[in-house]
């Protein structure tokens, strides 16, 4: 397929193109087009051919082959990412790569692209999305993002990456959000009760060593093959954080596949399934949180939920959202208080 057919099909499907705004300056699919396909003549040194896909979310990924028979991904990133924490999140990708931890190669280190800044690295796409409700699959991923936390070792080197939401906002209870979809100040009518949650969660004390983190650790982003992960994406949603906070947050949404304009499995997870992911954590990683870490850990997981709920609540406040799944707002009604409440689980 042609990438403006790409980006035009991709646009259609979500009827608006207020990522490509923000990170490009331009709703228009053949100047968007145009612009990665200048990419990758200036930075990769060769012309764009087939668009193996298009997405945007946080920021807009093209899947490219060039007429020099490379396959590549080439990311434009919003303005707020700093070109700093962008090359530190390329060490730690090309660090795991050089492990044999499947994280496709790096290429093109940040650049200035649109209103912000891009990178590139190698198409990797070897394996499949699976279900992560399986408890094998949610073993390889628990396992995966102790992997990430063990080799990127010792973090202090890897300072650029940032805290994540939960440490990393002083006083404002939630961040920007991720997405120009959402807008948390017009849809704050309704949303009190996530608000508060939130605000209960935030206020756990800090427990536990400084890890790099996968934030965005989902079933859609690890394909696997025979039993072993064999390909890993979005390595701009690490972070330098607390253990328990990266735990708690990748273990409210590990079953999410958010592949399409309505998910293709159910995305949240169940309680239950939550634990079973920290238990299989806790077993990669050779020892139990302690009570003040797992206390964190549950805080974590639950503001996380509620950013997602906050997102879900946007959606709905125009209207016409009517998801046929079981939304975070559910989950969040169902286990924030006992979660919160409940720091030896």
């Amino acid at each position: 397929m042609e990438l403006e057919e790409a980006i035009a099909q991709h646009v259609a499907d979500w009827n608006t193109a207020v990522v490509e705004r923000d990170v490009l300056g331009t709703q228009v699919p053949a100047q968007i087009a145009g612009a990665f396909q200048r990419f990758c003549r200036q930075h990769l040194h060769a012309e764009a051919g087939d668009c193996l896909f298009y997405r945007s979310s946080v920021g807009c990924v093209a899947g490219l082959t060039l007429d020099d028979g490379r396959a590549v991904v080439v990311k434009a990133h919003q303005p707020g990412q700093r070109e700093a924490r962008l090359a530190a999140c390329q060490r730690v990708q090309r660090s795991l790569h050089a492990r044999g931890f499947p994280a496709p190669e790096p290429l093109v280190a940040p650049v200035p692209f649109g209103l912000g800044f891009a990178v590139a690295e190698r198409y990797l796409h070897e394996g499949e999305v699976r279900d992560a409700h399986d408890r094998a699959v949610r073993r390889l991923l628990a396992n995966g993002l102790h992997a990430i936390a063990a080799s990127a070792s010792p973090p202090e080197r890897f300072r650029d990456l940032g805290g994540a939401w939960f440490t990393a906002l002083g006083d404002r209870l939630w961040p920007r959000p991720h997405n120009a979809h959402f807008n948390f100040e017009q849809s704050a009518q309704g949303a009190e009760w996530i608000d508060a949650l939130a605000r209960r969660a935030r206020a756990v004390p800090l427990a536990g060593e400084l890890v790099v983190g996968h934030f965005d650790w989902r079933a859609e982003h690890v394909l696997v093959s025979q039993g072993r992960i064999t390909t890993a994406y979005d390595w701009d949603s690490l972070h330098l954080e607390r253990e328990p906070v990266v735990v708690g947050a990748v273990a409210h949404a590990f079953t999410a596949r958010w592949d399409g304009v309505q998910p293709t499995v159910e995305p949240t997870p169940s309680l239950e399934e939550m634990r079973g992911f920290v238990a299989d954590y806790e077993s990669a990683r050779g020892r139990d949180f302690d009570a003040a870490e797992r206390k964190l850990l549950w805080s974590s997981c639950v503001y996380s939920t509620a950013y997602t709920a906050r997102c879900e609540h946007s959606l709905a406040s125009d209207g016409d959202w009517h998801p046929s799944y079981r939304t975070f707002g559910q989950l969040l009604r169902e286990v924030g208080e006992e979660l919160l409440g409940a720091p030896s689980m």
